[in-house]
């Protein structure tokens, strides 16, 4: 059974970050959820009609921080966030039929388009598309994450293999931010298949124009 509802203080609720339909949504009213180690944590509804509404709460600090999250990519070994101690809360979205998350009906995702869905859900198996996928993160205190990290990557069609590059330039707030990753370029294998060979990371100010509320619902 899963673990009770997370019980908060809300001592602001946030105003929703974005308020957009889910396409195609039939399964009507309904809440929204984040996976989270002392339980699920509400964060938003779905109208009958698809409409999502996010009312973000304030989250007490967690173990996790931005400097376990973003380990140093530098030979140098020096730290790629400036607060390495401040604590990252990710959130994990999921949809629910009733208010105590005992009724999962799948996740819901926040992307550029299906394509992108298709890749992630697929971890990363499938050919991958250029285009973003976001992510509300809280930050308990003002951070920077400046870096441009390099990496080999095979991709198990034989020896092929190439070097991927993620470059981070994120300014966090206190509180609530986006978070955009972005596929800026491809690189096809052997295979044909496609590979991200470069990934921006950034903090959107606002829900940019090519963002789309998807749901996936639970596989029967």
């Amino acid at each position: 059974m899963r673990k009770a509802l997370l019980v908060l203080a809300l001592v602001a609720l946030q105003p929703a970050f974005a308020a957009d339909r889910i396409a195609g949504w039939d399964k009507g009213e309904a809440y929204i959820f984040s996976y989270d180690p002392a339980g699920p944590l509400r964060i938003g509804t779905v109208a009958a009609d698809g409409t999502v509404e996010l009312s973000l709460p304030a989250v007490q600090s967690t173990e996790q921080t931005l400097g376990t999250t973003f380990p140093s990519c530098l030979e140098s070994g020096e730290p790629i966030v400036s607060e390495r101690f401040a604590s990252f809360t990710p959130t994990s979205l999921f949809v629910a039929a009733d208010d105590y998350a005992m009724e999962e009906l799948g996740s819901l995702h926040l992307v550029s388009s299906p394509e992108m869905l298709a890749w992630q859900a697929s971890h990363g198996q499938g050919s991958a598309t250029k285009g973003s996928w976001y992510q509300y993160v809280n930050v308990s205190q003002a951070a920077t994450l400046e870096a441009e990290c390099k990496m080999g990557m095979y991709t198990g069609e034989g020896d092929d293999n190439f070097e991927q590059t993620t470059v981070y330039a994120a300014q966090f707030k206190p509180d609530w931010n986006l978070m955009r990753n972005e596929v800026t370029e491809l690189r096809a294998g052997p295979s044909g298949k496609q590979y991200p060979k470069s990934i921006r990371v950034t903090v959107s100010e606002g829900v940019p124009e090519d963002a789309q509320w998807l749901f996936q619902p639970l596989a029967d």
